[in-house]
């Protein structure tokens, strides 16, 4: 035998305990934005009180019609119609419900 040394195969290079730590950061980072958008839920408010309140009052002066009234009421509809269909992670409760720290819809 020949007294050259046998060459090793060379190893295959793995990521060290600062990159590991590293990638599991990143990946538990991707992993909380990603929960937050798509599945946590959201409270969002409504003033639905205020609103038709301030809406009876416009009837009762004579400032609006009967009619404008209806139209109105069912541009509400349709705006918390879309805001569910839109966001289907989000749940919209009137502001006499919720005590803090939800957002909050202007209905006008």
């Amino acid at each position: 035998m020949s007294s050259e040394k046998m060459e090793s195969p060379e190893r295959a290079s793995c990521p060290g305990y600062i990159e590991t730590i590293a990638i599991v950061l990143l990946l538990l980072l991707l992993a909380f934005f990603g929960y937050d958008r798509m599945f946590a839920q959201k409270i969002v408010v409504v003033d639905l009180v205020g609103y038709l309140r301030t809406q009876k009052a416009l009837l009762a002066a004579k400032e609006i019609s009967e009619q404008q009234w209806k139209d109105s009421l069912d541009r509400v509809e349709e705006m918390l119609n879309d805001q569910a269909k839109n966001n289907p992670n989000h749940v919209v409760i009137l502001k006499e419900v919720v005590l803090k720290n939800g957002r909050e819809i202007n209905v006008q």
